[in-house]
């Protein structure tokens, strides 16, 4: 922002996982945000989320269940 207070803007969903938003439009002004790049808390959401969906980061909550698909 014009002031430096909003520093990232992200979406999240089963699909998009973590999908950061680099740009935005407010009456008419356009808005970089983080210079248009992944913010370091975008980040550390996605490579958590990735990584319980495809098993490499514990799911410490019992997000998922194994289908047994690979056997």
């Amino acid at each position: 922002s014009k002031n430096g207070t909003l520093q990232e803007i992200f979406a999240s969903g089963t699909a998009a996982v973590i999908s950061p938003i680099g740009w935005l439009n407010i009456k008419g002004e356009d808005m970089t945000v983080a210079d248009g790049k992944v913010g370091p808390i975008a980040q550390k959401l996605y490579d958590n989320l990735y990584g319980i969906q495809t098993g490499k980061v514990e799911d410490y909550m019992g997000w998922t269940l194994p289908l047994g698909l690979n056997k």
